[in-house]
């Protein structure tokens, strides 16, 4: 049964030209996490064989698959990319390993199992790949498989300003969510952010969240988006996902459909966002990027923060004296700063 919900996690792969090579090399790699045995069981331990002192991080080679899968076909002009598709087989530890006479259990008995999916894909010259998990521990052990001395964090081609985060809210709210002729973002139903340091947390998760007075106040404060919640129509598609400032993505599977191509959306979908949307995005920002910086962001702040304010006055009765008041209490507590300055 299909997930309507895919977490997915985006890294570089170093040091490999093509899937082909992936796939004869990586995808022929097995990892040993040994069982981690205290001194006062050493003596269990030697009776023990090493597939029991072992938990194993595998390939299923019944599921590889190197395909080409077609996500555009506009005006004639398809897209079409090569794709490898793997599973990735882990054995971890249960919390329990000892029984009650404080033996090591025997495996089968001390031992879980997972299978995490894995991508591997090509843009621009590039392999890519994306671990299907939110499980931390998961990802490390994914990434001790594939070896992690060949894994990077994305490149520059992935990471997203956080002014492109505003950017998006200016376009939902100015003009209607019209990023180009070919792409509409028709909602923004929740952001993540971060106000003065990385420990100050803001969340909101609402269809009018473009239209909360906490959203408009927090970007009208400067404060960092780190990670928005969208629906994006462009011509291959309508797509709701979550996307941080990584290019890490929540895509909502059973919110969102491919208007030409709707086998394997569990595949297509998700290289379709890196392959094509994401750049796209990106592209289409930089174009417009030295107006709204240089322009369009403060303006687009003082109006939003207006509303802020407007907002706070009605809510709250406070009358154009209360803000007079306000801002003469300031000045004098201003001119005193001062004297005792001086």
């Amino acid at each position: 049964m299909a997930s309507s919900k895919l977490i997915m996690r985006l890294f570089l792969l170093d040091k490999n030209t093509n899937l082909n090579e992936v796939k004869k090399t990586i995808l022929d790699r097995s990892f040993s996490e040994p069982l981690f045995i205290s001194k006062r069981d050493m003596e269990q331990a030697i009776t023990m064989s090493v597939a029991e002192k072992n938990f194993y991080y595998t390939w299923d080679k019944d599921r590889i698959k190197l395909e080409n899968i077609v996500l555009s076909e506009k005006e004639n002009n398809a897209i079409e990319v090569q794709v490898l598709e793997a599973y990735a087989d882990l054995e971890y530890p249960k919390r329990k390993k000892k029984n009650a006479q404080g033996m090591i259990l025997p495996k089968k008995d001390r031992v879980n199992d997972a299978t995490i999916r894995v991508i591997f894909f090509e843009v621009g010259g590039s392999i890519y790949l994306l671990i299907f998990s939110s499980n931390e521990s998961h990802i490390d052990r994914v990434q001790k498989l594939i070896g992690q001395n060949i894994i990077k964090e994305v490149d520059k081609k992935y990471q997203i300003e956080p002014d492109l985060f505003n950017w998006l809210f200016y376009k939902y709210s100015l003009f209607k969510g019209e990023l180009s002729a070919e792409c509409k973002l028709n909602n923004i139903s929740g952001f993540i952010g971060n106000s003065v340091d990385e420990h100050n947390i803001f969340k909101s998760s609402s269809d009018q969240t473009s239209e909360l007075i906490i959203t408009k106040a927090f970007i009208s404060n400067g404060e960092i988006l780190k990670n928005v919640t969208v629906r994006i129509t462009s011509a291959e598609g309508e797509f709701v996902f979550s996307i941080d400032h990584k290019s890490n993505i929540t895509l909502f599977l059973n919110q969102s459909m491919m208007y030409f191509n709707s086998s394997n959306l569990e595949l297509v979908i998700p290289v379709y966002l890196y392959s094509v949307l994401i750049p796209y995005m990106q592209k289409t920002y930089k174009e417009s990027s030295t107006n709204f910086l240089n322009k369009e962001k403060n303006k687009f702040s003082i109006k939003i923060g207006l509303e802020v304010i407007n907002s706070i006055i009605d809510n709250n009765g406070i009358l154009l004296e209360d803000i007079k008041s306000l801002y003469n209490d300031s000045d004098e507590l201003s001119t005193t700063e001062i004297g005792f300055r001086d």
